[in-house]
């Protein structure tokens, strides 16, 4: 699928100069007692002549940037594919195409494990499968995320798995 027809997938209107991005900078003008609408893609709105006013993206980014300096880096980082920032997936809570999974990897991961407690989907345990099942789902995803934290030079996280894991080995040893 190109970038062009990703972004008509994409919900919110068009750059209207160029056609082809998705507009995030919204222009009213008031000319001769009209109100004037334009929406343009944050490219074709730098290339504008006349003052130029920071886009809401923009603004959230340099004030997180104040207030977290360490989510810095996370206001700057785009999707190579179709450019979208992960501020504005934030913001709006759609992403733009199949690549900004691995564009965004890291905090979506720590985002679902935030709201759902888990990065990936572990699906019910039916009930005939009893207490050894559920323990060696937990087990299962426990271990994946310990894989995860070493990868990521977590040793902390990594730590506090190892212990929760351990926990539970003994607990499925246990007799029913």
């Amino acid at each position: 699928m190109s970038p062009k027809e990703r972004d008509k997938q994409r919900p919110g209107p068009t750059c209207q100069e160029c056609g082809e991005k998705r507009a995030t900078v919204h222009v009213t003008e008031l000319k001769e007692g009209q109100k004037l609408q334009r929406h343009l893609c944050e490219t074709c709105y730098a290339q504008q002549e006349g003052p130029k006013f920071l886009s809401p993206g923009a603004v959230f980014a340099q004030i997180l940037a104040a207030v977290s300096p360490e989510l810095k880096e996370l206001s700057t980082k785009e999707c190579p594919e179709c450019g979208l920032s992960y501020l504005e997936f934030r913001q709006q809570g759609v992403l733009g195409c199949e690549q900004d999974y691995e564009a965004f990897a890291e905090p979506l991961e720590q985002l679902l494990e935030q709201v759902h407690g888990e990065s990936r989907h572990c699906g019910k345990v039916p009930p005939q499968a009893g207490r050894r099942a559920v323990v060696a789902s937990k087990l299962r995803s426990l271990k994946h995320k310990l894989e995860r934290a070493v990868e990521r030079e977590d040793y902390e996280s990594a730590a506090r798995l190892r212990d929760r894991i351990k926990a539970l080995e003994s607990e499925r040893d246990e007799p029913l």
